[in-house]
């Protein structure tokens, strides 16, 4: 195989170099926003905690579950100002359809309680829950 000149060679060495680079910070980026613990049944949603899951866990509020399955949902998805000063905008936790609070309210809901948890988007909770939520809403399914 015949180059035209050394710049040829080099041109297709950088692009080579570019591709792997572009693939490997991908992966990586892909893995790391993966929460080690996250754990989803063949063919479940990754956004929800079901109650089969919940029941192989030993722990006493809604707050504990999402700490040992799905700690990212705890964290915001979204920013009003680039300015770092300004906080993130916080999630919404909603207990069947009622509004409760942010995600300390977790605390107070007891892991007896609870049937399901499902974390929303926010274009999700917009659409679910209506304005106002675009931090995402954790919504806890109770059994009653």
């Amino acid at each position: 195989m015949g180059y035209n000149s050394g710049g040829e060679l080099h041109r297709r060495v950088r692009v080579a170099w570019l591709v792997a680079a572009l693939v490997t910070n991908t992966l990586t980026v892909m893995l790391g926003c993966t929460h080690r613990n996250t754990s989803v049944a063949p063919g479940g949603d990754p956004m929800t905690v079901t109650e089969d899951q919940i029941a192989k866990l030993h722990v006493a509020s809604a707050y504990d579950i999402v700490a040992q399955t799905h700690a990212n949902f705890f964290h915001s998805r979204g920013r009003e100002s680039l300015d770092p000063n300004v906080p993130a905008i916080p999630v919404h936790v909603f207990v069947d359809d009622t509004y409760l609070g942010d995600v300390t309210t977790l605390r107070a809901i007891g892991a007896e309680e609870v049937m399901e948890i499902r974390f929303y988007q926010s274009y999700e909770a917009q659409y679910k829950f209506g304005g106002g939520h675009m931090g995402g809403v954790i919504q806890v399914i109770t059994k009653n």
